[in-house]
């Protein structure tokens, strides 16, 4: 039976990838490559003589009406043997309502004006071989590699940007060194996808060079041809952490106990294409987690991991809910290698190791077209109380047109049980709306010690549709709408979940953003209703803003009401954020979160974070510079991710060599 479901699985696929492959768009619009001797001066200024006969990229899109964008922008690429230059020039007819605020490099852009460049170097148009360079018109920059890269400094790259406001908009150059990068080995030119986009918070306008609409079909990018990459050269790099300091123990008597601890992480390019990253003792305690919210729940709820080694080459473990890296706690040691054995194969791999357990993973894809790829995985998981759990995964997507299609089967295989786990989905990718249809089943002997599955023992079939449309002028900025339907039934025939949400929002050109829904249905033997609206004024801006939330109605069978609010503001440096929840349902809760930060550069900053929740008071600070070129350093007091305040003060150094 497992046989047959993997050769109809592959068939399938199969299929898909000729549809796709007859229906992949060609784009003409293309940039020639110019190699230069003489590379502008990063200063912001387009006055370089590289940039004067540089070819231009011009005539950008409204992604939302597809008509020109109502300013244009112009852009230029040059390169060296050493780098990438990039010259941008983002006309503004009202460049005194340019709107910037980030200061900090490596956080993404929210409700401001910024300029992405991206680079496709294997020219495949899959988003896990993308790099994209963005920057504000501050000079803020942030980059996001293809792989996936942790956020010190020196690991990421280290790139240049120079940026201002001038009378006719703004103007940013960049210098993007080729070392930081995965290209072809290669001794012929080549063509790589490129494409430049931005965004104007005033009217909410985003344009492209090559326009790849609303769902971003990235087979539509531009291309920089006959482009001569320089050999690669391989680096070791050594990321030393020391830590020192002093914490009381919990005992009848006080009695304080002594820390100092060291770790390193490595990074080493095996090949061009292909990295090795080591932990040795990696410092997972002083790492702020997010925090699992109050709101009522059936099951399990899922809260994201924040640890840099899981992060680093995220973009290769496409796993969704196979893998939950918050369920390996305790680590002596971990590898990674992840990168591309050719064009269009891309592999990775991971392994840790405790006395206690021992984690594997390994993923191979391959891309089939520009808008198909198949992958397999293996996870495999050792626990000294629990035995060995092992997990097998057969996936594959296509789109043809506005079409797609994804499925994926997997196999466990525990101490104690075998089952199975897969599902079917098809979306229509529309401009203003989008349907989906998923089918989906998991065995209630189905294991695995490493992925989220809150519930197994269900089948299930999802309708979900949705809503988008945006106006550049007038009162209304963005409207959307959803309504999403689930009928799940367990193997037995009874209902397992019979739910149905209906959401909606509307968002102002003033800046403020209404938002209603209902869910409701039946949970097992509950019936549930449960009504909510919210608020927000300055919606879009992340350092000053206010929101409220009721939810109101009947959840497993109680009376449920919730209050929701936030306030953030920032002055002078200090950037001060409230998050505050009061449910009351079976019993009464509350969480209240509070972070404080004064910014004395923006590499140096103090901060605290305060929860205050039935469980107890928790609070922290630390005096931090990280980010940056250079040695980080942290002096933390308090225990970022207790239940409760510890008297607890250590400090680490770390240093990239």
């Amino acid at each position: 039976m497992i046989v047959i479901r993997i050769a109809v699985l592959f068939m399938l696929i199969t299929n898909l990838q000729t549809w796709a492959q007859e229906n992949t768009q060609t784009v003409q619009k293309e940039l020639p490559a110019i190699k230069t001797e003489q590379p502008p001066t990063i200063d912001g200024v387009l006055n370089d003589v590289c940039w004067q006969d540089a070819p231009k990229a011009t005539g950008f899109t409204d992604e939302r009406t597809e008509k020109p964008a109502e300013n244009q922008s112009v852009g230029r690429v040059v390169y060296t043997d050493t780098a990438i230059y990039v010259g941008l020039h983002l006309y503004d007819d009202m460049p005194d309502k340019i709107v910037a605020r980030q200061t900090k490099d490596q956080t993404r852009f929210q409700g401001e004006d910024w300029v992405s460049f991206s680079l496709d170097p294997f020219h495949t148009h899959q988003f896990s071989d993308r790099n994209f360079f963005m920057a504000n018109p501050l000079g803020t920059k942030f980059a996001h590699l293809a792989t996936g890269r942790a956020e010190k400094s020196e690991w990421i790259g280290l790139w240049r940007v120079a940026a201002q406001i001038v009378e006719n908009g703004w103007i940013v150059e960049m210098e993007i060194p080729w070392q930081m990068l995965d290209y072809p080995n290669t001794t012929k030119p080549v063509r790589m996808g490129i494409n430049v986009d931005r965004f104007r918070q005033r009217t909410g306008e985003r344009s492209w060079w090559c326009n790849l609409g609303v769902n971003e079909f990235r087979e539509n990018d531009g291309h920089w041809i006959d482009v001569l990459p320089p050999p690669r050269k391989r680096e070791l790099k050594v990321l030393p952490y020391l830590i020192g300091g002093i914490s009381e123990i919990e005992t009848d008597e006080s009695e304080s106990k002594y820390t100092a601890r060291a770790g390193a992480d490595i990074r080493y390019e095996v090949t061009p294409q292909l990295r090795l990253i080591g932990t040795a003792n990696p410092d997972f305690d002083n790492i702020e987690q997010a925090v699992e919210g109050i709101d009522f729940s059936y099951g399990e709820r899922y809260v994201p991991d924040r640890r840099p080694f899981f992060s680093e080459g995220g973009n290769v473990y496409r796993l969704g809910r196979l893998f939950h890296s918050r369920r390996i706690t305790d680590m002596d040691g971990g590898l990674k290698l992840f990168g591309k054995l050719a064009k269009n194969t891309s592999v990775g791999t991971l392994g840790t190791y405790h006395r206690n357990n021992q984690n594997a993973i390994l993923q191979v894809s391959q891309s089939l077209t520009a808008t198909s790829n198949i992958s397999a995985a293996f996870l495999s998981h050792h626990h000294r109380d629990t035995g060995v759990n092992n997990v097998g995964s057969l996936s594959g997507d296509v789109r043809y047109g506005k079409f797609s299609g994804r499925s994926r089967f997997v196999q466990s295989w525990d101490s104690k049980s075998d089952g199975r786990d897969g599902f079917v989905n098809v979306v229509y990718n529309g401009s203003l709306f989008q349907h989906a249809l998923t089918a989906f089943f998991v065995d209630s002997d189905f294991v695995d010690r490493l992925g989220y599955y809150p519930f197994t023992g269900y089948r299930s079939v999802n309708l979900a549709s949705y809503f988008v449309n945006e106006w550049r002028e007038g009162f209304f900025r963005r409207a959307s709408a959803s309504i999403q339907s689930q009928i799940s039934n367990t193997y037995e025939g009874e209902v397992f979940r019979r739910a149905l949400n209906v959401s909606s929002l509307i968002l102002t050109h003033s800046d403020y953003a209404l938002a209603a829904g209902w869910r409701g249905g039946q949970f097992e033997e509950f019936s549930d209703s449960v009504f909510s609206i919210g608020f927000r004024a300055r919606a879009s801006d992340r350092f000053n803003n206010v929101g409220i939330t009721y939810n109101w109605g009947e959840q497993a069978g109680e009376t449920i009401h919730r209050i929701s609010g936030n306030l953030n503001l920032r002055a002078y440096g200090f950037t001060a954020g409230l998050s505050s929840q009061i449910q009351w349902h079976f019993e009464r809760r509350y969480q209240q979160i509070l972070t404080l930060t004064y910014d004395f550069s923006p590499a140096l900053s103090l901060g605290s974070r305060l929860i205050w929740q039935v469980e107890g008071i928790n609070i922290y600070f630390a005096l931090r510079r990280s980010g940056y070129v250079g040695t980080d350093f942290f002096i933390i007091l308090g225990d970022p991710n207790a239940l409760k305040f510890k008297q607890r003060l250590i400090a680490k150094v770390i240093r990239s060599f």
